[in-house]
């Protein structure tokens, strides 16, 4: 009997935590994901083996995972080297992939000096969603100061740069 009321409450929860998409908000997305900054030097063991991995690379798929989470369905995930694609690139992306918008997540910053003393990271995102028809849906920067109290996140800018990329995907219409 005690089940049924702990469902009903963590229902409840889960559809308070997600704010509700406004209607005609597109729901069918293609992920791009850039970084101006260089990919940083490996840290720990793991990393100096295998090397380490694009900035780029981890926005788009951090990207691609907090949108499935937020109920898009993701139809393509890309990665740019070089400048950010533009409002008309990002549509004709779109119109391409036969989405309702593009989703376009920029690393521009990322401080890691007070990685290993403190466990922050300063980050910086830039975001963009455009529409087919090069509507702009919203635009803007992010900026965050991370924090993450676990060892490896000490050694990794990676869990840092997901938080940031949640928090920013969260501000999506």
């Amino acid at each position: 009997m005690r089940f049924f009321p702990w469902l009903a409450a963590l229902l409840l929860t889960a559809a308070c935590a997600t704010p509700p998409r406004p209607v005609g908000a597109p729901s069918r997305v293609v992920v791009v994901g850039a970084s101006v900054v260089p990919r940083p030097a490996p840290r720990g063991v793991v990393a100096d083996v295998f090397g380490g991995e694009e900035p780029r690379d981890v926005v788009a798929r951090e990207a691609a995972e907090a949108l499935r989470a937020r109920g898009f369905s993701v139809l393509g995930v890309e990665t740019v080297v070089g400048p950010a694609p533009t409002v008309e690139e990002a549509a004709r992306l779109a119109r391409e992939r036969q989405a309702d918008a593009t989703v376009v997540l920029v690393l521009t910053r990322l401080d890691l000096s007070a990685l290993q003393p403190l466990g922050q990271v300063q980050v910086t995102l830039e975001s963009l969603m455009v529409g087919p028809t090069g509507q702009v849906w919203t635009s803007g920067e992010r900026r965050t100061a991370t924090a993450e109290r676990l060892y490896q996140s000490r050694t990794n800018w990676r869990s840092h740069v997901r938080q940031a990329v949640i928090q920013s995907v969260r501000e999506l219409p």
